[in-house]
């Protein structure tokens, strides 16, 4: 894969093997056509949105994409809570005019939370962002188009990139790309030797390893391991609730 070397490479390989292995679809970043500055998968969110909601019209359709695209704040901690609280989980009233002239309002809800495979699952790798500074994170869980799940990976083999620098990457990442964080949920930071995850806006204590695959069973370790965090946490419906 161009641009890409060594054990952190392998490392982030397996890392989307394991997510594959649960129905997510890969793709390459730097494939995919857009501008650099956009972080939405535009046309995926677009035809999930068609998708759910046949009737309406292209135009509403538009509406809905560019609202959950950019929410509204006047910081990214205040624009990731409006995107979350008044679009993501409860959805959000769109009025739509209907060439007929007919106008409803629609109550939109952009992920369907009651049959996860109704959703698209998109795992990212290496998507090259601008900002700031030009960034690209190691791998972007999307879910119709959304991005909201960000994974920051160091290589298991070198001693002096560990978890502890995989989450100074993401502060990083927070500034230079801001846009990113705006529609963020979770993080995730590993060395392969240590797993954590947590939230972006979280100090690094806040950061913890998930340590069941079937929510019953602690795997051994404190300290999590990949597998168990993919294989507990992202399986699609999961991931979800």
């Amino acid at each position: 894969m161009p641009g890409l070397h060594g054990s952190e490479t392998q490392f982030e390989l397996t890392t989307i093997e394991r997510l594959k292995q649960l129905g997510y679809q890969h793709v390459f970043g730097p494939e995919i056509e857009r501008a650099k500055e956009e972080v939405v998968l535009v046309h995926v969110l677009r035809d999930a949105l068609a998708r759910r909601y046949p009737d309406l019209p292209a135009a509403a359709i538009n509406e809905a994409v560019q609202r959950l695209r950019r929410p509204d704040g006047v910081y990214t901690l205040r624009r990731n809570l409006a995107f979350h609280y008044d679009f993501l989980t409860r959805g959000f009233e769109l009025k739509s005019e209907f060439p007929d002239g007919r106008v409803e309002h629609r109550h939109i809800h952009p992920i369907d939370w009651g049959d996860a495979e109704k959703n698209d699952f998109h795992v990212v790798n290496q998507l090259p962002i601008s900002g700031k500074n030009d960034r690209r994170p190691d791998v972007i869980i999307y879910i119709n188009g959304l991005p909201l799940v960000v994974f920051e990976l160091k290589n298991p083999y070198a001693e002096k990139l560990t978890v502890d620098e995989a989450w100074n990457q993401l502060q990083h990442y927070a500034v230079d790309i801001a846009q990113l964080f705006e529609l963020n949920a979770l993080c995730v930071v590993s060395d392969g030797n240590e797993t954590l995850h947590g939230m972006w806006s979280a100090s690094r204590e806040w950061f913890s390893p998930w340590k069941s695959i079937d929510g019953f069973q602690m795997e051994p370790g404190t300290t999590g391991t990949m597998k168990t965090l993919i294989e507990g946490l992202f399986p699609k419906e999961r991931l979800l609730s």
